[in-house]
């Protein structure tokens, strides 16, 4: 007998806990990675020792235990070696680590035609581009107004020094998605200069997944991207190559690694583009009073003392999800995303700011129940914690992309931000805001389920 999801509806929602207990799990939800539950037990125990329901891994996630287990042996059996250092063989083993590590970094997001630099994360990959960039007089920064608090500001602070113009690209609501049209206005109106486009991959707000394909294509030959991939990276399949952006960033532990480690990818046809602004020790041949010669890249995106042990524990994370597999990945993030936006939406007074169906999103899903006042968002984190469910709550560092999607005029939003630089209390004039809910391929029906409960319950008071 075939079983359907409408054999497990009571009131309208599906009845997890039945299904787990007669085994229904893969049938009616097949794209759930089906070994999950040992993925759980041998990489994730805290979990269950803990009895969390972790659903907060678009801020940062959880790393596995077999690759602590393996950085921890690495570090206990070999001596620490500088990538300043060349004839000793502590030396040369860390650097060849290090290499195999962005050897590996390339082949995951199938980056053959990009240089890769390791960073410490995608914000300290945004500043890079930002403050490498040649912006002259007459070129022009475009931003997304769906992007990184990190992808706004030293870009802009520095095209502005510089002289370059300043474009923020509409995003449209209900969704929240970008506006083609909109861009395809202001590039058609840049009669010369340069263009830099910051653009996220997915947002971090309503799990958008932006078009990549059809965005290179309306900036053409004079249009560069800088593509943020934080919340694409570690949930989606990703070839750089075929996108061939000029320049992306990511982050480490946005993808199951460690913390303080990321890496820019700089296309080889837009290297040139790229200045020596900073720059410092390993990243030059040879300097005297007046003058410099740079080392080849990526030697001369790297200065200083790198993380070579951030970048050996990365490649093992990458080692990692080789194995599972990131189209296994994504399918089971978007069977756990639809299931939960589903049966979120059948919650009396529940307003989701994103798309309400699962079309070009990830599993990230951002809501309030009722008004989006501070007490309101406030207090559902707060509840959700109480029950042991990891949650974020706020403006999740995209403030202008957060206060349009909770329908804050611009004006209004410009008049606040004017009034706390003015001095006025931050916490009179702080922005609203709502709960987020992101899940992983370590996350199960049950986390899901565990969230969906507790969420009705507190629309219920």
């Amino acid at each position: 007998m075939v079983v359907t999801i409408d054999d497990y509806l009571i009131e309208g929602f599906i009845d997890v806990p039945r299904i787990l207990s007669d085994g229904s799990e893969q049938e009616l939800f097949p794209g759930l990675l089906p070994d999950v539950q040992a993925i759980r037990g041998r990489d994730f125990p805290l979990f269950d020792m803990t009895k969390r329901a972790y659903l907060d891994s678009t801020a940062t996630s959880q790393e596995p235990q077999s690759v602590k287990n393996r950085m921890h042996e690495y570090r206990s059996t070999h001596l620490r070696g500088s990538n300043h250092s060349k004839n000793s063989a502590e030396a040369r083993e860390a650097q060849t680590m290090n290499e195999e590590a962005r050897q590996k970094v390339k082949r995951f997001f199938n980056s053959n035609r990009y240089v890769v630099g390791f960073t410490s994360g995608t914000t300290d990959s945004s500043n890079w581009i930002a403050s490498r960039f040649p912006f002259e007089e007459g070129d022009a920064l475009l931003i997304t107004e769906a992007e990184h608090n990190s992808q706004v500001l030293t870009a802009r602070n520095l095209a502005w020094a510089r002289g370059a113009d300043i474009h923020y690209i509409h995003t449209i609501l209900p969704e929240g998605r970008l506006d083609l049209g909109h861009l395809k206005k202001i590039v058609s109106k840049r009669k010369r200069g340069k263009i830099l486009l910051q653009l996220v991959h997915v947002s971090n707000v309503s799990g958008v997944i932006n078009p990549v394909d059809e965005i290179r294509d309306v900036l053409g030959d004079r249009g560069f991207i800088y593509l943020d991939m934080a919340q694409s990276a570690g949930h989606l399949p990703i070839n750089l190559d075929g996108l061939d952006v000029d320049f992306a960033g990511i982050s480490s532990h946005k993808m199951y690694g460690p913390m303080g480690i990321g890496a820019i990818f700089v296309n080889e046809k837009s290297e040139r583009y790229v200045t020596n602004r900073i720059s410092g020790g390993s990243a030059v041949d040879l300097v005297s009073r007046w003058f410099t010669n740079e080392s080849e890249s990526p030697a001369r995106f790297e200065p200083g003392t790198q993380d070579l042990e951030g970048a050996i524990e990365f490649g093992f994370t990458l080692d990692y999800l080789s194995r599972i597999g990131m189209d296994r990945i994504e399918t089971h993030d978007r069977e756990l995303g639809n299931y939960f936006l589903k049966e979120l939406l059948k919650i009396k007074g529940i307003r989701v700011y994103g798309p309400n169906e699962f079309r070009d999103r990830t599993a990230v899903v951002t809501f309030n129940i009722g008004p989006f006042t501070r007490k309101n968002y406030d207090e559902i984190a707060q509840e959700l914690d109480k029950k042991d469910i990891s949650v974020r709550d706020g403006c999740f560092c995209a403030h202008i992309y957060a206060a349009k999607l909770l329908g804050l005029p611009k004006i209004v939003h410009e008049a606040r931000t004017g009034l706390m630089k003015l001095g006025v209390s931050g916490e009179m004039l702080k922005l609203p805001g709502a709960v987020r809910v992101s899940f992983a391929f370590y996350n199960n029906l049950e986390d899901a389920h565990r969230a969906v409960v507790a969420i009705r319950e507190l629309s219920n008071k």
